[in-house]
């Protein structure tokens, strides 16, 4: 039997390749069926619902076995991207089926993130998330491209059938875990939210996280089709990015102090943010990507290795599903609000909108946490070696 961190790296795989074959697509075929701007409702159903499942997750996972969720996740993921198999759907149903598809990717990616914590040792939790965020990654770095390259040759079917296979594989691997215990797992996430400091970086991390939603739906919309400054140069060049900066801010994590990991990943986040409204050029671009790719891998691992420093050992299950609802909510807001600005004053204005929130997000993130209440649970917290201190 395969060792369960390979069988969730695998799962990682089946998750990112399944949501990737459509997350630049959705968006463009929404905006094509509806109003102008419309690409961003497309990517706030996907998101919240995500945010949806991510939220009720603790509580389901208090209650049902982690390979069963996984396999309802999965399937949840799967079927609906069948409904742009078919030609020309409504806009309201290809948005439902995007609502749908963040559901079960919600469930089945926090089930997930609670094993890599249950299954590693404090002391290499950042190897281990850096690790599973490669693998949740890496199939980033080429299929947002290949994604919106079959959409230019009109070949969304093959996007949608490409997803829904892979979401039945990764269905098939869930049976392959071992069936863990939930007792004396938290699954309150208001309980969460009041360990010292876990809010502010909760709300710092969404309000970065609204930087990734804005983007994948500017890219395919505002960039060209071709060349070396196109749409699908970016999405590589940044999947690369962040792929890689998912690992190594967590090999960094278990070495060095958490607040400079936090810090460089949101400068370069932003750095990136202004390079892509800039865009004068294909080599600015190219900057755009790798800064912004860069920036926000790192982030995401950085703000993990926080969260877990601030919550205790029963708080596995609620802190992986306020991490990755902070990811999919701040996409959420973003795409909504790069949408709604969009209708207004057009995408090359609304882009701007996003770094002034990224910026403000810094003093959020960094803030210091009030001490630990004399008599609390101490000895119980998750303190990975470079997670950010009072």
């Amino acid at each position: 039997m395969l060792p369960p961190q390979l069988v969730l790296a695998g799962i990682a795989t089946s998750i990112a390749i399944t949501f990737n074959m459509l997350l630049p697509v959705v968006p463009v075929l929404v905006e094509r069926r509806g109003p102008h701007g419309a690409a961003g409702a497309a990517t706030a159903a996907l998101f919240i619902g995500a945010v949806a499942g991510e939220l009720l997750t603790p509580w389901l996972m208090s209650r049902w076995s982690s390979w069963g969720l996984l396999v309802a996740g999965q399937l949840m993921t799967a079927v609906p991207s069948l409904v742009y198999v078919m030609p020309r759907p409504d806009a309201t149903l290809m948005l439902a089926a995007a609502a749908a598809r963040g559901l079960g990717m919600g469930v089945a990616i926090v089930v997930a993130v609670a094993l890599v914590a249950e299954l590693t040792p404090p002391d290499r939790r950042g190897r281990a998330i850096g690790y599973f965020g490669l693998a949740l990654s890496a199939p980033g770095i080429v299929l947002p491209s290949v994604a919106v390259s079959l959409l230019e040759a009109s070949r969304v079917d093959i996007d949608a059938l490409v997803a829904f296979t892979v979401g039945l594989g990764g269905a098939l691997l869930a049976f392959m875990l071992p069936r863990t215990s939930t007792s004396g797992v938290s699954s309150s996430l208001l309980h969460a939210l009041r360990q010292p400091g876990l809010l502010l970086i909760f709300a710092g991390f969404v309000m970065v996280s609204s930087s990734f939603g804005a983007v994948i739906t500017f890219a395919p919309v505002a960039l060209p089709t071709a060349g070396a400054g196109s749409a699908a140069v970016f999405l590589f060049v940044a999947g690369s990015a962040r792929a890689a900066t998912r690992w190594l801010a967590g090999v960094l994590g278990d070495r060095r102090p958490g607040r400079l990991v936090l810090a460089g990943g949101v400068g370069l986040t932003l750095a990136g943010l202004v390079a892509l409204g800039v865009r004068s050029n294909p080599a600015v671009v190219l900057v755009a990507g790798l800064a912004f790719g860069g920036g926000y891998g790192a982030v995401q691992t950085a703000a993990y290795l926080a969260m877990t420093a601030r919550g205790t050992s029963d708080h596995r299950n609620t802190i992986s599903a306020l991490w990755n609802s902070g990811i999919d909510l701040g996409a959420s807001l973003g795409g909504s609000l790069l949408g709604l600005t969009a209708a207004r004053f057009g995408y090359s204005t609304a882009i701007w909108v996003i770094p002034v929130v990224v910026l403000l997000a810094l003093p959020v993130l960094l803030a210091p946490a009030r001490a630990v209440p004399a008599g609390g649970r101490a000895s119980e917290m998750i303190e990975p070696a470079g997670a950010i201190g009072p």
